[in-house]
């Protein structure tokens, strides 16, 4: 049990987050707008311009996934939390303000899908919430704020496994400005790896 006095329910931090993620994955769809026809009866022109949307589609799911794993681990990491004090709460908010700031850079990316500027700051964003949910695990070990039940290698394999993600985001925003197709290709093959390590959720053991 941590010495610090506990400043709120895991159970209502939780609730609240879950609030957040849910505002953060609604803004990201009110960037993909119905596009305007000049002539409202034509299919050609509709399919033009779902082909030009395409961008926009691409980066909604992209970020849509992303979002949805963090919530996923967010989950499991708050079902073997007990007490919450200060430093897990702000940690938390932390992870928060990365998470709702994602609608941004999906933004940029689904304007403007081979600008490297635009691939980097979606990365770094992503880096920033990789970083801080990873350091909310061993955070919360040391203070004794998970069940007494999860064994220190549990902490540890989470923080090796999600060690992973801050350098491959940082390769995708440093190669983004030699080819825009290696940051394509971190960011669509790292919420794959995540989405299959969240189906095994950790034991306590």
């Amino acid at each position: 049990m941590s010495s610090e006095k506990t400043t709120c329910s895991p159970g209502r931090l939780e609730a609240f987050s879950d609030g957040v993620f849910a505002v953060a994955l609604t803004l990201l769809v009110l960037e993909v707008k119905v596009p305007h026809l000049h002539d409202a009866v034509s299919r050609p022109e509709a399919w033009q311009a779902l082909r030009l949307l395409a961008p926009k589609l691409g980066s909604w799911v992209l970020s849509f996934a992303y979002i949805a794993v963090f919530w996923v681990n967010h989950h499991h990491f708050f079902d073997l939390v007990e007490d919450v004090n200060p430093g897990l709460l702000w940690l938390n908010n932390l992870l928060l303000l990365f998470l709702c700031f994602i609608p941004f850079p999906t933004a940029f990316i689904g304007d403007y899908p081979l600008n490297p500027v635009a691939l980097a700051s979606f990365a770094a964003v992503l880096m920033g919430a990789g970083l801080v949910f990873t350091l909310m695990w061993p955070y919360a070990y040391r203070h004794g704020l998970l069940r007494s039940s999860v064994r220190k290698k549990v902490v540890q394999g989470v923080v090796r496994r999600g060690g992973l993600g801050p350098p491959l985001y940082a390769m995708a925003a440093l190669g983004a400005f030699w080819a825009p197709w290696i940051a394509w290709i971190v960011f669509a093959a790292v919420p794959g790896y995540f989405f299959w390590h969240s189906m095994h959720r950790p034991s306590c053991e």
